[in-house]
């Protein structure tokens, strides 16, 4: 016999006054890891190649890319300007 008195585990997520910061938080990884994707094969370079012309490694790129880790504004320059990228916040072009 099923039990229906289990509660979903999303909907108990939900409900932790935290989980829209996290959400929001994890959509910009997500969002930022797309859009460094993107440049990257777009310019035809591989995780490698861009790291060495950051001066990062292959396995910081793969996290980035992956959204797995949240990364600091010297790190979203050094890739914005290595890859052509442009960042605005509200209305201000901050690249």
């Amino acid at each position: 016999m099923k039990n229906t008195n289990k509660i979903d585990p999303m909907a108990r997520a939900k409900k932790n006054p935290l989980f829209s910061e996290y959400s929001k938080e994890a959509r910009a990884r997500i969002m930022l890891a797309t859009e460094i994707y993107n440049a990257r094969t777009k310019k035809g370079l591989s995780q490698q190649e861009l790291a060495k012309n950051i001066n990062s490694t292959q396995k910081v790129i793969s996290k980035i890319e992956n959204g797995e880790v949240n990364i600091g504004l010297d790190l979203i320059f050094r890739l914005a300007s290595k890859l052509g990228l442009n960042f605005q916040l509200g209305k201000t072009n901050i690249l």
